[in-house]
């Protein structure tokens, strides 16, 4: 069941085509409170099955038709909600920022990766093990 949740939420949206090639050398980036809720928000919204489509840049919320949702939507119910979401690391560029958080579940541990624009938008979201 896992690798099909791994599966399907790698499928639609790739944080390498989000991510910038070449990251702005500097030390590790400092727990960003409102990235943290906005992490916990997507997945929260995904589990219902509907996002707010001005949180996410154009090509996620193309990544993240509904069909998807519904699809994924019975795999975020199973995981629940994270019961602990920690940051393990940043990294900045010009084009925004990627943050890998530890996400602790009731029955899993899976790392949440979110790239934030540099305008603020959601340009992508990734669950992996």
């Amino acid at each position: 069941m896992l690798s099909l949740l791994l599966s399907l939420l790698l499928a639609f949206a790739p944080l390498q085509a989000q991510a910038p090639a070449a990251p702005v050398a500097a030390p590790m980036l400092q727990e960003d409170p409102a990235v943290t809720a906005l992490a916990r928000k997507i997945y929260g919204q995904m589990r219902a099955g509907k996002v707010d489509e001005a949180l996410l840049t154009e090509q996620m919320n193309k990544a993240l038709s509904a069909e998807v949702l519904a699809q994924t939507k019975p795999i975020f119910d199973q995981l629940g909600d994270p019961v602990k979401l920690t940051l393990e690391s940043g990294e900045k560029s010009a084009e925004g920022t990627r943050w890998v958080y530890v996400a602790v579940f009731a029955a899993a541990q899976l790392h949440v990766k979110i790239f934030v624009t540099s305008d603020g938008k959601v340009g992508g979201y990734d669950l992996a093990l």
